[in-house]
């Protein structure tokens, strides 16, 4: 089995690819300003109810587009430990409370009958932390991240797309969101809204991939 990153070797992921694709920076995943500590900055802190997110790799990034469309458009689903490694080191790093509970953000019915999986839930179970599944749905259908050319019309794009059906699980509970990519961030912000109106506490994200 070739490296899915180069297409070379006898390893699924080997350590050059895995290499080009790690971010090592700090900034605000919303602006991209200077941010320490919940890769926040104050400002976007003001606009945005997330208390920090993580991401140990670069997305606008050939190689790591390359491993992540074999993990979810190919069907390389053995990726999920190595990849769910690389993203278990980004969490430890932060400040996360230990009793938090882990929700991968949901796909829409359709989409995982389509694809055959949840690439956000494998990625959370690999991490071999408790998951829950049952609590945050999503009801609404949207198209590719890929496909949307701003934040703005993200945001509209997935307003309204979850619903909480069973807030006394999440009240004043702290939430950990978990998926494969996110660009503009507005389905971890829209998720975050969600879970808070319904009651939930802090809630922090971890996603493999940012930019």
């Amino acid at each position: 089995m070739a490296c899915v990153g180069c297409g070379k070797g006898t390893q699924a992921l080997c350590l050059d690819c895995l290499k080009a694709a790690s971010y090592r920076g700090r900034e605000c995943f919303f602006c991209g300003q200077r941010a320490e500590g919940a890769n926040i900055c104050q400002i976007c802190n003001a606009k945005y109810p997330i208390e920090s997110i993580v991401w140990p790799w670069r997305y606008n990034n050939e190689k790591t587009k390359a491993i992540i469309a074999a993990f979810k458009y190919r069907k390389r689903k053995a990726l999920a430990p190595v990849l769910a490694n690389n993203l278990r080191a980004a969490i430890e790093q932060s400040n996360i409370p230990p009793d938090t509970i882990v929700i991968p953000i949901p796909l829409h019915k359709d989409k995982e009958r389509e694809r055959g999986f949840n690439q956000a839930v494998l990625l959370a179970k690999s991490l071999g932390l408790p998951i829950n599944t049952k609590v945050l749905i999503r009801i609404k259908a949207t198209p590719p991240q890929a496909r949307t050319h701003s934040r703005r019309e993200r945001q509209t794009q997935i307003k309204n797309a979850f619903l909480v059906i069973d807030p006394k699980k999440i009240a004043e509970k702290n939430i950990l969101l978990i998926d494969d990519v996110a660009t503009t961030g507005a389905t971890l912000v829209e998720a975050t809204c969600v879970l808070k109106k319904s009651g939930a506490g802090l809630v922090y994200a971890a996603v493999l991939a940012h930019g």
